[in-house]
């Protein structure tokens, strides 16, 4: 997948409020691709629903530290998913699970995020969701 053109780029950043979905910063923003792109990406242009709107620091830690807590909250999607509008996304300033619909966000109950992850990961979903949770160790983030 290579760069999204800057209207994809601007509808991203018009449909995320023009903010970090993660920390809700406003700058310096950067177009995050949901799907690995890989070392020099491809021809295929990403649609809305293959971007988020990160800040720059969240979108370097959703490739290094935050993988999981990424994979867990939809920020980030493997990349054999075909269709990464199948993947919830969790907007934490809101405390709220949205499905991505081109450049549309519609709200989702908790439940209904969760059936998803699960309809597209299985057991994996749960295992990212209980890391993003608790940690390595299992003790908690909060």
């Amino acid at each position: 997948m290579s760069a999204p053109t800057k209207q994809t780029r601007q509808d991203v950043y018009v449909r995320d409020g023009y903010r970090c979905v993660m920390c809700c910063a406003t700058d310096p923003l950067t177009f995050q691709h949901r799907r690995a792109v890989g070392m020099g990406g491809s021809k295929i242009l990403p649609p809305p629903v293959d971007g988020l709107t990160l800040c720059a620091s969240c979108n370097q830690r959703c490739e290094a530290d935050l993988q999981d807590a990424a994979l867990a909250h939809g920020w980030k999607v493997r990349r054999w998913v075909r269709s990464p509008e199948r993947v919830p996304v969790f907007f934490p300033a809101e405390l709220a699970w949205y499905r991505l619909e081109g450049t549309r966000r519609v709200r989702i109950s908790a439940a209904v995020a969760m059936e998803m992850g699960c309809a597209v990961y299985g057991d994996e979903w749960m295992r990212w969701r209980a890391h993003a949770l608790f940690g390595a160790d299992g003790r908690g983030t909060r």
